[in-house]
């Protein structure tokens, strides 16, 4: 197996991470001024943490997520690592749809609910028929993403008006969270980081370098939209440049943001079906149908909301899949088996997993 270098690992840690999750961000948080700033980087710090206890069980046990926790949380941890991560694959795919049919009605004046299907139909067949772009060109798209949304940034940042952070409305703090969680759920990529680099110290470097640069790209861009929209910020936050930079700022601000959709509601795909397959033994056509229609039929039965569903994604998922389980998992090794490369004391694990458990119960009963 080919060595990645440090670079390599970091560039796809970032490239996993900044996709088509950052671009609720802004409305997710349009009303919880400066402190939306600190939520994202409260999140980011501790999902960091967090990815770090990924790579400690990785260093000890190899394997994937869920393999990682059948191995350590017994059959129970296996399984709910499994759901975690299902629901945190089908509220994504229902974001992409969603979010699709706001673009493609923007561009083309055709029906929202009719662009949306035609989305899924198209980006269906080709998870179907495996028509994956190679590694480095996933690569390359992201990190053209990433280019255009820090041009986006630099369009903004003059049009930042304070007061439009300093209004701070304590439930969109809490709704926040979700969407932020959402945006930092790479977990999945560091076992593959270590096997890559074979050193637990240059893995733990680029698990540093992958999450702090997402961390300050993400306050920027929320600084930028939120400080020039406030309360209008739009769900999909670039499509506010077409009012200042017209056709350009459309082109910028909708056609990239479709591209990085695309791409992920395809890696997405390809990943849930493959999860399905393994946990179940089911044959493709099989798989494939019970990854593509349920986020249609959920879309259509009323969650069109982009925001919405990365919220649901990463709250009912992410806080499980990145935070709830990798603590428990962690602690429970870390009783087995001296640390390898992450010496967290005890009580900051628990204070983490303790605040990932009152989020998500709280997230659960406002539901009720």
């Amino acid at each position: 197996m080919k060595r990645l270098t440090l670079a390599e690992a970091s560039a796809i840690l970032i490239g996993t991470q900044i996709g088509a999750g950052v671009l609720g961000l802004p409305y997710a948080l349009r009303e919880a001024g400066f402190a939306g700033i600190a939520v994202i980087i409260s999140v980011g710090f501790l999902t960091l943490l967090t990815a770090l206890f990924v790579l400690e069980l990785a260093v000890h046990r190899g394997g994937t997520m869920t393999s990682l926790a059948r191995e350590t949380l017994g059959k129970a941890g296996g399984w709910l690592m499994l759901a975690s991560i299902s629901v945190l694959s089908y509220g994504a795919l229902i974001a992409y749809i969603a979010g699709s049919g706001d673009i493609l009605s923007s561009l083309t004046g055709i029906n929202g609910t009719i662009a949306a299907v035609i989305f899924w139909l198209v980006m269906s067949w080709v998870v179907f028929m495996g028509l994956k772009a190679s590694g480095e060109a996933e690569l390359a798209l992201n990190f053209l993403l990433l280019g255009a949304l820090a041009v986006a940034v630099v369009l903004m940042l003059p049009k930042v008006d304070p007061v439009n952070m300093t209004s701070v409305d304590p439930s969109a703090i809490v709704s926040g969270i979700g969407v932020a969680i959402f945006a930092y759920v790479s977990h999945m990529v560091v076992p593959e980081m270590y096997k890559g680099l074979g050193s637990a110290e240059k893995t733990k470097k680029a698990v540093l370098i992958g999450y702090l640069v997402p961390m300050g790209f993400y306050a920027l861009f929320v600084l930028a939209f939120v400080g020039a929209l406030g309360a209008d910020t739009p769900q999909l936050a670039t499509s506010a440049l077409e009012n200042y930079y017209g056709s350009l700022g459309k082109v910028l601000g909708l056609v990239l943001p479709l591209a990085a959709i695309s791409t992920s509601y395809i890696g997405i795909g390809f990943a849930q079906m493959d999860n399905l397959r393994e946990a179940f033994n089911l044959e493709k056509r099989t798989a494939w149908l019970l990854t593509v229609l349920p986020p249609l039929l959920i879309y259509f039965a009323g969650l069109k909301s982009f925001v919405s569903a990365l919220w649901l994604a990463g709250t009912f998922g992410g806080l499980l899949y990145a935070g709830i389980l990798p603590v428990a998992m962690y602690l429970r090794t870390r009783d087995v088996h001296p640390p390898k490369c992450v010496l967290i004391p005890h009580r900051i694990a628990y204070f983490a997993g303790a605040l990932f458990l009152l989020v998500f119960i709280y997230s659960v009963a406002s539901l009720v």
